[in-house]
């Protein structure tokens, strides 16, 4: 409502106060629901994910930089076939300090071990999410020595990884 003060028509407070605070309920209320919202809402699939988060240093064929990002074609798998060499990939910094949920780090080295995998050697069991859970959240001191070690062990059961990338 208004009502007439001189010649200017001013709004009775009652009636904006009350549109105010409900424009400021609102806005806390879409900020508290946004909050608790993850940090990406996103359907995307592991293809999707690897190509968010890994693919900028491993890139587009997951073959990495030689001499400063291992490559994840083919070795991957390798590593997968034992524990040491899965607890190592789980721990690695890209893995340990990932956005990715447990759930999707899992279903995105699945995705790698099955598209880029070596053509004549078995498939790895998949990684499981409570297995990412477990392991991925306690960083490697020392990932290249780490590497080296599993890569001697690999060698003694089968093809294996270069110890160095």
């Amino acid at each position: 409502m208004t009502r007439s003060v001189g010649t200017r028509r001013v709004a009775r407070r009652g009636a904006p106060a009350l549109i105010r605070c409900a424009r400021s309920a609102t806005a806390l209320g879409l900020a508290a629901l946004a909050a608790a919202l993850p940090l990406r809402a996103s359907a995307a699939g592991p293809a999707e994910d690897y190509t968010l988060y890994c693919m900028g240093c491993h890139g587009a064929e997951a073959r990495g930089v030689p001499g400063k990002v291992p490559p994840l074609a083919v070795t991957l798998g390798r590593f997968m076939r034992t524990p040491e060499g899965r607890n190592y990939l789980l721990r690695v910094p890209g893995a340990a300090n990932s956005a990715l949920s447990d759930v999707e780090l899992a279903a995105v080295l699945n995705w790698l071990a099955a598209r880029y995998g070596a053509p004549h050697e078995p498939r790895p069991p998949p990684f499981t999410a409570a297995e990412v859970a477990r392991v991925r959240h306690v960083p490697l001191a020392d990932p290249l020595a780490t590497r080296r070690a599993v890569v001697r062990n690999l060698t003694a059961s089968g093809p294996a990884p270069p110890a160095d990338y």
